[in-house]
């Protein structure tokens, strides 16, 4: 049964207001959502249907009921957005425990080295009104952190925005260019959020150089700042992949099948034997 979740509702209302295209009253929107699954009460929609009015995501059009707002619409796909992305980022998890961790290291390695001449020179160049940029890439960091969201956009910004204070077109377009691989993005940022890192502190350190325009200061910081970030992934991945689920191994087991070569087999988790048990038997020399 879905859930029932105040953001889980609020969406799933705006996704069927923009969906019918025609007013909805709360008894029209209770018959729908209940042959999609879900089990809410009429009073209960109608109240989520007000609330959501008075944020101005929705609004009366006639008698029978309220419609979708642009801003509504807005709201709707930045949500659907960050659902994919955390999805996104998720996925990408599950992958970096066998591969691309090369990639990884590699970027950042050269992320170090460019970022750090950018607050060098974003120190040494940067307006009031560069400045204010990042003050308000890190404001909206913090408040999407705080609402649980990972804020990739936001730490982009700050990254794309202190290049750009820089002065330097060639190490803007560098930045752009290492920022670009959403999937890196993601994988970066979701594993800081998953050993509790702080990211936005990082980054009120760097804004704190450059602020004094101390050029030293700032590359320091950003020294420190993707060193940690490199150390960070790397321990993540150097932690035990758990067993899979039954589920899972019943997926993988359909997958790969029962005739797959034996090393096959090991590589996806399907030894029949259990690790412990494997490494009893081989300390005691029994086959």
């Amino acid at each position: 049964m879905p859930r029932e979740g105040n953001q889980d509702l609020s969406h799933v209302i705006l996704q069927v207001l923009q969906s019918n295209g025609q007013p909805m009253g709360s008894w029209s929107l209770y018959f729908l959502l209940r042959e999609r699954g879900y089990s809410v009460s009429a009073p209960t929609i109608g109240r989520r249907l007000r609330d959501l009015e008075r944020k101005e995501l929705v609004r009366k059009d006639t008698v029978d009921g309220r419609i979708i707002t642009p801003k509504g619409v807005r709201m709707l796909g930045s949500a659907t957005k960050d659902h994919r992305v955390r999805a996104s980022a998720e996925e990408v998890l599950k992958l970096l425990k066998s591969n691309r961790h090369k990639d990884i290291f590699d970027l950042l390695a050269v992320r170090r080295i460019i970022e750090e001449e950018s607050a060098y020179l974003a120190a040494m160049n940067a307006s009031a009104q560069d400045i204010a940029r990042l003050e308000k890439s890190v404001r909206r960091q913090r408040k999407k952190i705080g609402a649980g969201d990972l804020g990739i956009e936001q730490d982009v910004d700050f990254h794309e925005n202190l290049a750009k204070a820089s002065g330097n077109r060639f190490i803007a377009y560098c930045v752009h260019l290492l920022r670009s691989q959403d999937w890196m993005n993601y994988a970066v940022i979701a594993i800081r959020a998953k050993v509790g890192s702080g990211i936005v502190v990082d980054h009120e350190k760097i804004i704190s150089a450059v602020r004094d325009h101390n050029p030293a200061a700032a590359r320091t910081a950003m020294r420190r700042h993707i060193t940690k970030m490199t150390a960070e992934v790397r321990d993540f991945l150097k932690r035990p992949v758990h067993p899979i689920t039954r589920s899972r191994r019943s997926a993988i087991e359909a997958l790969v099948g029962p005739s797959a070569p034996p090393l096959v087999r090991e590589r996806y988790g399907l030894t029949a034997e259990r690790p412990h048990a494997r490494n009893r038997r081989l300390k005691h020399g029994t086959q």
